[in-house]
């Protein structure tokens, strides 16, 4: 008996192949590049129909060697949507999380996020699904044949399943915004007092709904945001754990079996019931890659030089000299008083778009590039840990697990050591990789109780 979980991530595409007898797992994992470049920065789409291919190719590979597959569940990229006509396909591209237009002036010196922020009491920021929509729909960027918008995973869904119209689960309904946590549902006087027609909402639905069938009869299941995902597929004891996961930005994640509102935090909705309380930071892994980038721009400002004068390819040498492996062996420093003090704000918050980073405590002996590498990973973890301590204390007792994941996470002892000096307790890695599309696996197999630890 096997299930099928796949994640629509950002830049790439991953499944898993769970056999549940034998207890093994295949993974996949494909670059998505559905990427359409834009004429403007701030832009940021992609192929809905690239990704189907993309999935309808993993699947076809998955399907000829596993022949009994008892359902698909799906995750993936939250925020972001895209527009469907009437019969249930792509108008649009898929505008991503990281699109840009909802920080773009709208009226009063305010971008289209704040407006809609202040106008309904929402927090919202830039890449939520219903800021892009609001956007679009006042510069005249709707398709006209536009019906309704879903979230890429939706979409994802309904073409595995033969669907028309977009079912999204409560986790995918609030990453678009304007939802009602408490209640689990949009919040139609604030969609009406900004505008936005209600028709264009997909319907919502509990997770691991079955959605309908696949052309050889297996069961499509509602997806799941990636962000519960990867948490329901990393973390064994969700009373008990923290979960972190670091790749081009970063998340702190816990469990609470209640409803709480916390300014810093989101509260989502997690499959079969409570709220997970997530701190998510712009920068993660990012920070670390410009930090990368620094220093291989630094090589190429002075290589040529050197390279005149002692007769090598300098071209060749930065091709061959792999960065991440010098930075990451550095050896670690637990006493800070002396070490570069990093806020990693570098592509801003999620609310504070303006907000950025700055390097602080710097002196005549401790600006070096070790130095630097630790300042920046300490910044890294710091920024996650100043949200968890914005959490009450009543949920941070009996919190005594670290669970990681993401590949930045994972590469990166030195990261690994940070957290735990931060924490106070051991990090530890889930037994699976692809912790999100193992996540939408597991949520398929505990809809038809095949999963029994769950």
């Amino acid at each position: 008996m096997c299930f099928i979980g796949i994640d629509i991530g950002t830049s790439s595409i991953s499944s898993v192949a769970y056999d549940l007898e034998n207890n093994k797992i295949e993974s996949v994992t494909i670059t998505n590049d559905s990427t359409i470049v834009s004429k403007v920065l701030w832009e940021k789409i992609q192929s809905p129909d690239r990704i189907i291919e993309i999935v309808e190719g993993i699947m076809e590979d998955f399907i000829s060697r596993y022949p009994n597959i008892k359902g698909i569940g799906v995750t993936g990229q939250m925020h972001g949507m895209l527009y469907l006509n009437e019969q249930g396909e792509a108008v649009s591209p898929l505008y991503t999380w990281q699109d840009g237009r909802g920080n773009r002036l709208y009226r009063d010196n305010k971008t289209y996020a704040a407006y809609l922020s202040d106008e309904t009491g929402y927090a919202l920021a830039t890449g939520f699904g219903l800021v892009t929509h609001f956007y679009n729909q006042v510069n005249g960027l709707v398709p006209s044949e536009a019906k309704q918008l879903c979230t890429i995973m939706d979409y994802v869904v309904m073409k595995l399943s033969g669907r028309k119209t977009p079912l999204t689960d409560y986790s995918n309904g609030a990453s678009i915004g304007f939802f009602d946590m408490e209640n689990l549902r949009f919040d139609h006087v604030a969609l009406e007092k900004a505008g936005i027609d209600l028709s264009i909402l997909p319907e919502l639905a509990e997770s691991a709904t079955c959605c309908g069938y696949s052309q050889l009869q297996i069961p499509v299941y509602s997806a799941i945001g990636d962000n519960q995902a990867a948490f329901l597929g990393s973390v064994k004891d969700i009373h008990h754990s923290i979960h972190i996961t670091v790749g081009t930005s970063s998340q702190i994640s816990v469990y609470s079996d209640k409803y709480i509102k916390i300014p810093e935090l989101d509260t989502r909705p997690f499959p079969g019931g409570g709220y997970i309380l997530v701190g998510a930071a712009l920068c993660g892994g990012q920070a670390f890659v410009m930090l990368k980038n620094f220093f291989k721009q630094t090589l190429q400002t002075f290589l040529p030089a050197l390279s005149e004068d002692y007769h090598f390819d300098q071209i060749k040498l930065l091709d061959a000299f792999d960065f991440y492996k010098v930075m990451t062996s550095v050896s670690y420093k637990e006493d800070t008083s002396d070490l570069p003090v990093v806020k990693t704000l570098f592509d801003g918050t999620r609310f504070a778009p303006s907000k950025r980073g700055h390097i602080d405590n710097i002196s005549l002996s401790n600006f070096t590039p070790e130095n630097l590498i630790l300042g920046f990973l300490k910044g890294i973890s710091r920024e996650l840990y100043d949200f968890y301590q914005s959490l009450p204390e009543n949920i941070r007792n009996g919190k005594d697990v670290i669970v990681g994941s993401g590949n930045a996470l994972k590469r990166n002892p030195l990261l690994c050591q940070a957290f735990e000096e931060l924490f106070g307790c051991k990090l530890s890695f889930s037994l699976y990789q692809e912790e999100a599309a193992f996540g939408a696996c597991l949520s398929a197999a505990k809809s038809v109780g095949s999963c029994s630890h769950l």
